[in-house]
């Protein structure tokens, strides 16, 4: 599809130059973990679109600074995976834009090195909440639904717990990685209807959803 799509170079405005190699970053090692943008969003603790705005290249939004520790933690990676240096850098970015024949917005975005060559970095778009990215999970969803339960019934939600807490001790039980879409699925169930518990969000201080229940 991307083939046929013609694409046209715009100016970033929105954000400086470190802000959008930093978004590509992130981009890169999210595609590589398999989390869509709305996984992802949940591990940060925001709301369900907040990737999808980061990764506009004309949105406003940028990942601010706290977020270096917490995309650490998610990916496990060290920060100059996250933070680029654009000190020494022989390269630019180019972003291009396209919409496909279902008016979808499509960006490209492109390093243009100093002799003249063109790296791909990689196309971003709007990503359906229910997508599945190739991902090293085999865990079912109806094993993590089980494992909340579990825990609910076991005090574990007593005291507040983000979404990433939460992933990586499911991971640790089933000794493997878990899709944050299934555990969000599970968390959003429990919501004391047809006789299951009722979970409760909210933010905390640092302004990150966390889950527990109310005794």
């Amino acid at each position: 599809m991307q083939a046929d799509l013609k694409f046209e170079i715009i100016n970033i405005n929105a954000m400086p130059r470190i802000e959008v190699e930093k978004m590509l970053n992130i981009f890169l090692l999210r595609k590589k973990r398999g989390y869509n943008q709305f996984e992802l969003s949940f591990l940060m603790g925001q709301r369900d679109f907040y990737v999808r705005d980061a990764e506009d290249p004309t949105h406003t939004l940028i990942y601010s600074i706290p977020f270096n520790n917490i995309f650490r933690e998610i990916f496990d990676c060290d920060i100059d995976q996250i933070v680029p240096d654009i000190t020494n850098s022989d390269y630019t970015i180019q972003i291009s834009v396209a919409k496909s024949e279902s008016d979808l917005v499509v960006y490209k975005a492109e390093k243009i090195l100093k002799d003249g060559r063109i790296e791909l970095v990689g196309t971003l778009s709007t990503e359906p909440k229910d997508l599945l990215l190739e991902s090293p999970c085999i865990i079912t969803e109806q094993s993590v639904k089980d494992w909340v339960l579990h825990q609910i019934s076991t005090g574990y939600f007593s005291e507040p717990k983000n979404a990433l807490q939460i992933l990586k001790d499911c991971e640790k039980e089933f000794d493997g990685p878990v899709r944050p879409l299934f555990l969000a699925n599970a968390l959003k169930a429990c919501n004391g209807t047809k006789g299951t518990p009722k979970l409760t969000s909210k933010k905390d201080e640092n302004g990150r959803f966390v889950y527990f229940k109310n005794n």
